[in-house]
């Protein structure tokens, strides 16, 4: 080997192993908040349950870790099992393995490429009157155009959804328009100004019409469905599914942006009852008064099936966060794909299952092969692939 890759691969594993440090820092100061603390400080885990975690990190992952997560899950799921995944070890370790090397991620994350991808699979997704990426405005045939037929289309569009499509979460940036004759019927924004507040990167896009079940929950929101599939050894999984409900005037059902989110089947049968981030609890929604116990969505293993069938598109990438909704029709529309920061915690919660199940031992044992490599010779055992014993 050349003394130039030498030094090539050297950087590579000091600038990488300084970002898993910062990115597992970053989980272990999510846990300085009151509100959290307030959470952790309901519950403490028995002499026995410490000693299982313990056991079982040990022997497949090579080392303890700390019991802040198992209790964080007691907590809110009311439920221990000590194959409950850690955050600490999902985003920092898992999600970052699985979705080497970064510069994929960074292309496929970007949300105006999701609509090729749809095309392609088969899958609806919400129609662009107009997109902007590098500051390049296209159509909804992704014909370029200039920025006063942009301006244009946008100002006589009527209702739209508005985000931007590189470097956002948890509904930042995201709003419901209304134009005409160039401007926003409730704020007054022009379409000009909605220009310069979204940036370089963004679509606006015609609203969707959900299915009657969907909109009975909180008609104000898309709300959405969070399907995360991950490649293991070539096959294509699913984690447990969770339905993400806005809540109030909002237009966006991200836990973070205040709505509240709850397990559902494969099936499409929701859980007895919804979260919030900081573990407020309903039975029923407090908006509609839709009880979820026994409610049932329509078009749930649709959207599974065409996750997997969009998935397998993007083989560079080993896991995935969809954000889907169901049509009028039942059939599924796909929002958006998370590549990064996409989190399990939601998921375990929401459930009160682990999210990989059985698979998690073997799980931790990759990683703690994973671990024990140099970061550029991690590629090339993606998605599993090692002889584990």
């Amino acid at each position: 080997m050349s003394l130039k890759s030498d030094v090539k691969d050297g950087l590579y594993d000091v600038l990488e192993n300084v970002k898993i440090h910062r990115a597992r820092q970053a989980e272990i100061a999510k846990f300085k908040d009151p509100k959290r603390k307030s959470i952790l400080s309901d519950v403490e885990l028995s002499s026995e349950q410490m000693r299982a975690i313990d056991k079982f990190y040990v022997e497949n992952y090579g080392r303890k870790i700390p019991y802040t997560w198992h209790r964080h899950n007691l907590a809110i799921s009311g439920k221990f099992d000590v194959r409950f995944f850690p955050e600490l070890l999902f985003i920092p370790e898992f999600e970052r393995y699985m979705n080497m090397p970064v510069a994929y991620a960074t292309v496929f994350e970007d949300k105006n490429l999701l609509p090729l991808f749809a095309e392609r699979a088969g899958v609806r997704t919400p129609r662009p009157i107009v997109t902007s990426t590098s500051g390049v405005l296209r159509n909804f045939d992704f014909k370029e155009i200039s920025r006063e037929t942009a301006l244009n289309l946008i100002g006589n569009c009527g209702a739209c959804f508005a985000k931007p499509t590189v470097g956002t979460c948890s509904g930042e940036g995201c709003g419901s328009y209304c134009f005409a004759s160039g401007v926003d019927a409730a704020t007054g924004t022009t379409a000009e100004e909605l220009f310069e507040l979204l940036g370089s990167d963004f679509t606006v896009q015609e609203v969707i019409s959900c299915h009657s079940s969907v909109v009975k929950l909180h008609p104000e929101s898309v709300n959405t469905l969070r399907i995360m599939t991950y490649r293991w050894q070539g096959e294509l999984r699913s984690l447990p599914l969770l339905m993400r409900i806005g809540r109030g005037k909002s237009a966006v059902d991200n836990a973070h942006a205040g709505g509240m989110f709850i397990g559902i089947s494969n099936e499409g049968l929701l859980a007895p009852s919804a979260l919030t981030e900081f573990n407020d609890r309903f039975e029923k929604h407090p908006d509609t008064g839709v009880v979820f116990q026994g409610y049932k969505i329509a078009g749930v293993p649709g959207a599974i099936d065409a996750a997997k069938r969009m998935h397998s598109l993007m083989p560079q990438m080993g896991l995935i966060s969809w954000d889907f909704t169901i049509g009028e029709d039942g059939a599924p529309i796909v929002i958006e794909a998370n590549i990064r920061g996409g989190s399990i915690w939601l998921s375990q919660m929401a459930n009160g299952i682990p999210g990989f199940g059985d698979a998690t031992a073997e799980i931790l044992r990759w990683l703690r092969f994973m671990n024990n490599l140099a970061p550029h010779e991690r590629l090339k055992y993606k998605f599993g692939y090692k002889d584990l014993g």
